[in-house]
């Protein structure tokens, strides 16, 4: 855990852009929004009072004022529902392993450690540690699991987020107090763009462009990271997507992943028991939902498309338990699917 200490003064929230505003005030998703904030899990809490240095009494209305801004930025049921409170990353039973990855020292050579697989049995894997390992969290939204892994310990300076949305970037900082503390650095980045259709440079213009009053520092291009990553979380991200924009999504992926074997993808996703393209979020798209047999053969497929001769191993296992949710995207066969891949 990080040694961490409160400073006395508390940092103001800044105001909602009028744009954001607006879209607030649509009420277009308001079933996404439930009004009241549910108990804050205990880790959650403790990153708040902890890490943010937030008085106990206050942590609610934060939380408020918090997710009434990002919801206006775009409006996710995660935000909406508070299941971002839930720090989804720290309670993957992969978790220790990257902690214990990414607090590594750099010694040269590889490492051996006992990992545990995503059945809870414990295998050997090898990782190099020649470099720092560096942490990407892929669809980051307010960096909350980014933040997480620096409380427990783990290096800021080599941990990144990357987004679509700069906003929740920025609010991020305002989320966790610490933008004068925190060294990662984070991406803007639409992941379905390809590099043809728009160069870094331009990224970055419409980045620093954006209507902010307080711009991040800093923003690095995502070509920056290519071949550096060695773990990658995908929370939440590729169900977003049908089919084939998903093997884009996981093509782009693997470019950023360092071409060490060890190096890792891990998180989770709403499958299903019956595997196939389902209603999206939005009326107009689709959504890909895999059983743990289709995400094999998805990620078979991606590493024939790579095309570099590496394979990779992949673990995954779907929970039994009936998803609940009043979407009109839901489907009764709906499991979270949690799953672990390993370059070899």
């Amino acid at each position: 855990m990080a040694d961490l200490q409160c400073p006395q003064t508390d940092t103001d929230r800044e105001p909602l852009t009028e744009a954001a505003t607006n879209r607030e005030k649509t009420g277009s998703t308001d079933s996404w929004y439930a009004h009241d904030i549910p108990n804050v899990p205990d880790a959650m809490r403790q990153l708040f009072e902890q890490y943010s240095c937030i008085p106990p009494a206050q942590v609610i209305e934060h939380i408020e004022q918090i997710r009434s801004r990002a919801f206006a930025v775009y409006p996710y049921p995660c935000i909406g529902q508070s299941r971002w409170l839930n720090l989804s990353l720290s309670r993957h039973i992969l978790y220790p392993d990257v902690l214990t990855r990414l607090c590594q020292p750099v010694t040269g050579g590889m490492t051996q450690y006992q990992s545990l697989g995503m059945d809870g049995q414990k295998s050997s894997r090898y990782y190099p540690l020649s470099h720092p390992q560096k942490f990407l969290d892929l669809g980051c939204c307010l960096a909350q699991d980014l933040r997480k892994l620096a409380f427990d310990g783990a290096p800021s300076e080599n941990l990144y987020g990357l987004d679509i949305e700069k906003g929740f970037i920025e609010i991020g900082y305002d989320v966790f107090r610490d933008r004068d503390s925190l060294k990662s650095q984070f991406v803007v980045e639409d992941m379905m763009l390809d590099e043809s259709e728009k160069s870094d440079s331009d990224r970055l213009e419409r980045s620093t462009n954006n209507t902010s009053t307080s711009p991040i520092t800093p923003l690095v291009p995502l070509s920056s990271l290519e071949m550096q990553i060695s773990v990658i979380a995908a929370n939440s991200i590729f169900h977003l997507y049908n089919y084939s924009n998903q093997l884009k999504l996981a093509r782009r992926a693997v470019r950023l992943l360092s071409p060490q074997p060890g190096s890792m993808i891990l998180g989770r996703h709403l499958g299903s028991r019956v595997p196939g393209e389902y209603p999206g979020m939005n009326d107009n798209n689709t959504r890909y939902a895999h059983d743990v047999a289709s995400f094999q053969r998805f990620w078979d497929r991606v590493a024939e498309e790579v095309g570099d001769g590496r394979r990779f191993h992949v673990e995954a296992m779907m929970d039994e338990k009936e998803l609940v949710l009043s979407q009109k995207w839901s489907e009764p066969n709906m499991r979270m699917l949690r799953f672990g891949i390993w370059r070899e």
